[in-house]
């Protein structure tokens, strides 16, 4: 959603549909609307009750002390507190995971969704890269609750923490990392919405919108728009169907899906797109204009946006203004609006050749967001950066550069005692300032951007993305000859390795690093080979390395891959890798077996069994020995995967026992024959050590008599015909099958 929407609309009503989760011990649905619990105040004096009731009684009263903490945690957030919410997130996660030790398994659920919880609250204080990792924790455990089919399992549940991983990931700048995550997550809400449309289908048109946006950030612009389409189209629908639930939803996605047009040059079909949602913010607006005047103005920026990626430059102007209007209403709830609509009136203002207007505009920009103030100690500062730099270049093109300096000055002095990282931020882009001046003030950016870089690195401290962009200034300034003069007089050392990276060097690398698939990576490399094979590209991936590390660790392996091997060694494993990740991703088994008549070469794939399903390598290896039509009978007709296991008992083949045991699990769900067949051929195998036996007990309430009966005939013989030195361990898979059922497993929730 845009981000006067984000939050509302379809995402609550789709979490409304999960209410459910994670309501066992303390984690309960939010109270109702009006209760006293649903301010601060209330939910702090309920968390003290409950931290007196977990002293008095730690075994009943910590789960709920839990609960409490992670409710007010909800509150204070809600109400605007980051920094207050931080401390009672992590107390809430600190207890379950304590108490998931002492009873394992018992709260693994609600230790998911207080991690969740925690890495919302992390990123509220600007700490991106540590949300990330609370985020994954929390994918992590519900997705085994899931496998395992334990209480508290929740498809939704896991859609959603895929979904808040990705927009972690995102805003942590790992854009590539984001988009499989939204991906997968979008595939779990397709199916829950095929079963159950009412509940699901406006969370799966939100994912889809929030795909579109991570697919475009990652330069997939056919892929963002595929997305944005389905997304308009299942909000169209919605919306004819319930229009004051999600007209507004509907809005936004033809705002996300014109902004994708446009960058594509479909500048035509994007501005229908901007008219439309215009239009529909306009309705919303004259029937409740405080709830909307902040998403027409979101609109109306699109929309000018729109009309001058068609040329209608002058048009743009009147949506463009219309937004700042709007948002000149009192209320701080609308000013970090109004700034943005400043800096985009400044914008067109400026493309019409009014300098005088777009540096009121831009002037009236940096002056809101130095009111607004900082927002944690790890708020983003990047919309001040960007509207001091607006200001800057439009100061500068009227010849008033002495009064943009002082702007920057100004401003980073204001921050200097609360917010010493945005003040240092601020040094830097002004310096970068001084660069683009005429002469003498480009040779005092250059000295000062030298020193800083030249303290820093004395200081010990490690680079960030700030010492990227004054490297990079350094690097694009005309007088490279003079930068490094300037280095050498003050630093009293020799150039450095990052300042002799020619730019288009640096941009090749980054190209190659950021390229959508293996595929196009290698054509890219064929293409550029005499740049990303130089010694150069490995600094540049040095310095790139600041920004993404992962990125370009795997980078710099697969170019020592390549300068060794050559190109075909070193990339075939990683398309063959990729394209096995598209085939398991396939909808069915009849997409599975034509996917892998297309790509043949993947008979030749040894998948990671941690990262592959049983069920495909089963597919894979009997494939490989008997034929494809043989493979996919196995998983398509049940009697003829029977057949299979009988031979493999026959034969006491462990192997293809394995194989029938993950597809009698993944593909039919009889966990029970599943486990049985697995343990009977790590015995046949000759490992027998590892696993337990009396597992099995706990899954036989789950299992018709007659896959238990059947199942204690098939081991019985297995027994006697190949039993040798393992026949005792055998002999206890053939107890545990005929035991009593327990009764039931209390139910899982959905």
């Amino acid at each position: 959603m845009s981000e006067e929407d984000r939050g509302t609309g379809a995402g609550d009503e789709a979490r409304g549909a999960d209410a459910g989760h994670g309501t066992r011990h303390g984690i309960a649905a939010d109270a109702p609307a009006g209760a006293k619990e649903d301010t601060p105040a209330g939910a702090e004096e309920e968390m003290r009750r409950r931290r007196d009731a977990a002293e008095r009684d730690p075994a009943a009263g910590l789960p709920e002390l839990a609960g409490a903490l992670h409710r007010l945690s909800n509150r204070l957030a809600a109400a605007g507190d980051s920094a207050g919410a931080l401390a009672p997130a992590k107390e809430a996660a600190q207890i379950y995971a304590e108490l998931g030790m002492t009873r394992p398994g018992a709260f693994q659920a609600e230790l998911a969704q207080a991690m969740d919880a925690l890495g919302d609250r992390v990123a509220d204080t600007g700490e991106h890269t540590a949300a990330v990792s609370f985020a994954q924790q929390a994918v992590r455990l519900q997705r085994e609750l899931i496998e395992e089919e334990q209480p508290g399992a929740s498809v939704p549940a896991l859609a959603e923490y895929l979904l808040r991983h990705a927009a972690h990931l995102a805003a942590a700048g790992q854009t590539l990392e984001a988009v499989p995550r939204t991906e997968e997550a979008a595939g779990l809400l397709r199916g829950l919405a095929e079963e159950e449309p009412d509940a699901f289908l406006p969370r799966l048109a939100s994912a889809l919108h929030d795909l579109g946006g991570r697919l475009a950030a990652a330069s997939d612009v056919s892929g963002a728009i595929e997305a944005a389409q389905e997304a308009r189209s299942r909000f169209r629908a919605l919306a004819a169907q319930r229009p004051g639930a999600f007209r507004p939803e509907l809005a936004a996605a033809l705002e996300g899906l014109a902004g994708h047009l446009n960058r594509s040059g479909d500048t035509t079909a994007g501005l229908r797109a901007a008219k439309e949602a215009v239009g529909l913010r306009r309705e919303l607006t004259a029937q409740h204009p405080e709830a909307h005047r902040c998403g027409l103005a979101a609109a109306l920026r699109t929309l000018a946006e729109s009309l001058a990626g068609a040329g209608r430059r002058d048009e743009a102007l009147a949506p463009a203004r219309e937004a700042v209007d709007l948002l000149r209403a009192p209320g701080d709830a609308s000013l970090p609006g109004l700034a943005r609509s400043l800096r985009a009136l400044g914008a067109h203002l400026e493309l019409n050749g009014d300098a005088e207007g777009a540096v009121e505009a831009f002037r009236e920009a940096v002056a809101l967001h130095r009111s607004l103030g900082p927002a944690g100690p790890g708020a983003s500062d990047a919309s001040l950066v960007s509207a001091l730099d607006d200001l800057g270049r439009a100061l500068g093109r009227a010849g008033e550069h002495a009064a943009a300096i002082q702007e920057f000055d100004a401003t980073a002095k204001e921050f200097a005692g609360a917010r010493p990282a945005t003040a240092r931020r601020l040094a830097v882009e002004r310096n970068v300032f001084l660069l683009r001046c005429p002469a003498p003030w480009p040779t005092t950016g250059v000295r000062e951007l030298v020193t800083l870089l030249d303290r820093e690195a004395d200081g010990g401290g490690g680079a960030d993305a700030v010492t990227v962009r004054a490297r990079q200034a350094l690097r694009a300034y005309d007088d490279i000859a003079a930068v490094h003069t300037v280095w050498e007089e003050e630093t009293f050392t020799p150039v450095p390795d990052w300042l002799t990276l020619r730019p288009r060097t640096v941009e090749r690398v980054s190209s190659w690093m950021f390229a959508p698939d293996w595929p196009r990576s290698r054509d890219f490399w064929s293409r550029n080979a005499d740049v990303l094979g130089s010694e150069e590209a490995a600094t540049a991936l040095e310095e790139l390395a600041v920004l993404d590390p992962r990125g370009a660790q795997r980078h710099a392996a697969l170019r020592e891959a390549v300068l060794v091997h050559g190109v075909t060694a070193a990339y075939d494993p990683l398309i063959l890798s990729e394209q096995l990740a598209e085939w398991v991703a396939c909808a069915d088994w009849d997409q599975s077996r034509a996917f892998l008549q297309e790509h043949p070469r993947l008979l030749s794939a040894r998948p990671c069994e941690a990262d592959t399903p049983l069920a495909h390598i089963a597919v894979l290896d009997v494939a490989r020995t008997e034929g494809l039509d043989a493979a996919y009978r196995l998983v398509e007709d049940r009697s003829a995967l029977q057949a299979y296991v009988d031979r493999a008992l026959e034969a006491g083949d462990c192997t293809a026992l394995m194989h029938a045991g993950g597809i009698e699990g993944q593909v039919y769900g009889d966990r029970l024959s599943s486990l049985t067949h697995a343990q009977v051929a790590l015995v046949l195998s000759g490992e027998a050590e590892g696993f337990d036996p009396d597992d099995l007990a706990a899954l036989l309430h789950r299992a018709p008599e007659e896959t238990r009966a059947r199942l204690l005939r098939e081991t019985a013989a297995v027994s006697t015909r190949h039993g040798g030195p393992h026949g005792a361990t055998l002999h206890r898979i053939v107890q545990a099958l005929g035991r009593t059922a327990r009764g039931p497993a209390p139910a899982t929730r959905p």
